[in-house]
Order: C-alpha cells, then sequence, then structure tokens
C-alpha cells in the first residue's frame, strides 16, 4: 500500500489505518483532517487503497476461515495475584464492570478480535519507551491492568459562569457522571445563599484496562489497542486482560463498545474479522502522516427557572 512520507516535525506522528469493513468513509474523514498539515488526500486514490484491502480481506476469509476462533486463554501466572486482589478492590473498577462478570486471564494476542481501527504511532512508541524490556510480570500486570490512570497534562483550559473546559494529552478524557448530592456530602467553598443540593458533573479518565468482550467462541477487544498492538511488537504472545464472558447478546450489550454492538456480525460471526497482526499487514493497512490531538472536553449549564401550578 501507498504511504505518506511522515514529517521530522515534532507536533506531527503517524496514523496507521486498517482497511477493514465500513471503514472507507472513515479512511476519508481522517485523510481529510490531515489535509491541513500535508498535501490536500486524493480521494479516489483512497478509495482504491481500501478497496484492495477489502479484495485482501475477501480473500484471508477464505484462507485464514477461522483464525479468530478458539482464542487461546491461559490463568494469569501466581505473580500477578496480589495485582489483581488491589485492583479489584477499586470501586471504580467495580462500577464500570458490576453488570457482565469478569475473569482475569492470559489471552492470545493474534487470535485478538479489533474493534479499533486506527493506531497512533506516537501513543505505541511511547508506551514501549516508556516500558523497556524485559518486562517482570508485575509490571506486565501493571501495564496491562493499571491501578491508575494515565493522565497526561490534565488541566482546566477555561472557565466562566457557563461553560468549563478541560483538556489533557491522553485520548481518553471524557465526561464520566452527573450526581445531585446534598450539600452535606460535598466540602463547599462559600457560595451565595443557602444551597440546597449540590450537582456534581465527572471529568476524568476511564479505568482503562485491557478488557474484552468473550462470546460465540471469540475474544473481541474492548479496550487497550494501543497497549496489545505495542506488546505484540515487543514480542508478547499473552498478555493479561480482563475478559468479560458473555452469556448471550444482551450481555454484549452491556459489557461491549458502541462499535462492537453496531457490528456484531462482523466481530462474532465472519469468517475471518479483522484481528490484532492486521495492523502489521501492509495490504491490510494505510499510512497517513496526522497531526498530535489532544483532547478537549466542555462542559456547559443551562438553567431555566419558572413557576408551576400547584
Amino acid at each position: 500500500m501507498a504511504r505518506t512520507n511522515a514529517t521530522d516535525d515534532a507536533r506531527m506522528t503517524e496514523e496507521r489505518v486498517l482497511l477493514g469493513a465500513h471503514q472507507l468513509d472513515e479512511l476519508l474523514d481522517l485523510a481529510k483532517r490531515c489535509s491541513a498539515w500535508t498535501s490536500p488526500p486524493d480521494r479516489a486514490a483512497l478509495a482504491d487503497i481500501w478497496r484492495a484491502g477489502a479484495h485482501a480481506y475477501q480473500r484471508l476469509a477464505q484462507a485464514e476461515a477461522g483464525a479468530a476462533d478458539k482464542p487461546g486463554l491461559a490463568p494469569l501466572p501466581k505473580a500477578m495475584a496480589a495485582h489483581v486482589a488491589r485492583l479489584t478492590t477499586q470501586a471504580g473498577v467495580r462500577r464500570t464492570f458490576d453488570t457482565v462478570p469478569v475473569s482475569f486471564l492470559m489471552v492470545e494476542l493474534d487470535r485478538l478480535v479489533v474493534s479499533q481501527y486506527t493506531m497512533t504511532q506516537a501513543v505505541v512508541d511511547a508506551i514501549r519507551l516508556a516500558h523497556p524490556l524485559p518486562l517482570a510480570p508485575r509490571r506486565l500486570a501493571e501495564l496491562c491492568l493499571p491501578l491508575q490512570p494515565h493522565v497526561a497534562n490534565f488541566r482546566v483550559a477555561a472557565q466562566d459562569d457557563q461553560a468549563f473546559v478541560f483538556v489533557s494529552d491522553a485520548h481518553d478524557l471524557r465526561f464520566l457522571d452527573a450526581q445531585v448530592l446534598s450539600p452535606e456530602r460535598v466540602q463547599l467553598h462559600p457560595v451565595m445563599g443557602q444551597p440546597g443540593a449540590v450537582v456534581a458533573l465527572t471529568v476524568g479518565f476511564s479505568s482503562n484496562l485491557l478488557n474484552a468482550v468473550h462470546y460465540n467462541g471469540r475474544l473481541v477487544l474492548n479496550n487497550g489497542h494501543h497497549r496489545a498492538h505495542a506488546l505484540r511488537a515487543m514480542g508478547f504472545t499473552h498478555v493479561p486482560c480482563l475478559v468479560q464472558p458473555c452469556a448471550n447478546f444482551e450481555d454484549v450489550q452491556q459489557a461491549a463498545c458502541e462499535e462492537i454492538c453496531r457490528h456484531a456480525d462482523l466481530y462474532f460471526e465472519a469468517p475471518r474479522p479483522p484481528l490484532l497482526r492486521d495492523f502489521d499487514n501492509p495490504l491490510l493497512t494505510h499510512r497517513l502522516a496526522a497531526p498530535r490531538l489532544r483532547r478537549e472536553v466542555t462542559l456547559r449549564i443551562s438553567v431555566d427557572s419558572r413557576l408551576l401550578a400547584l
């Protein structure tokens, strides 16, 4: 596949795009977003590149039918037990995975089905740089199943009476939750008047565990694609993962991300779904020079006050 020349500009990186099913629009959109920093995209050429990748997947559907079936699963090494015990006591982890049962297992990377179609090279490089080989079992567990999220330059960028802007280099930054609390449960700064309730809007990061759903004899990666890809490049064949075994599709809908649920037939039924190892196959990928990005989350407050009849 054609490869866009990467730049040495520290503000740039490379996006490796998997040419999977349903991805033509995403490839064109990504190329358009990157075009302000590179030459304008040739949409016809990109469409031809995607079609060639789609044909390669069609051939694999016959040559590698069943490649994702019956993935290798094994118990965690005993050296990881203490780490997992600490992880399972965390309230945030229990709340995130409170509907579908969980298991902690060593999973086979080459049979992992992927639901994310881009890899940011700068992120992969940062993981490898921060975790030089050899990795002891405890360190491997900390990378795959961290006790604390990696918070990169999180800050309040701007605020006024009606909006709050948060930014972080970590793309996992997100709005987490909204709750109504009694004032007694919150240590308040002085406010005008007497508070009757406190609305708590929480911005932060997910538990960010390497996580997969297990359904219909397949493991589909739900979170942690960059770490899984980096670990495979580092020579690992099996890594620790939080696995959610799903007895039925309703379990899948509770455990899996929207992309997996929307295209469940591809991930759980197709003869040859997209696999983690496909990111290293030049017939199945395209590379684009891309700007490094940071995540911005804005919360806006709208107040509507009116009188209602008793």
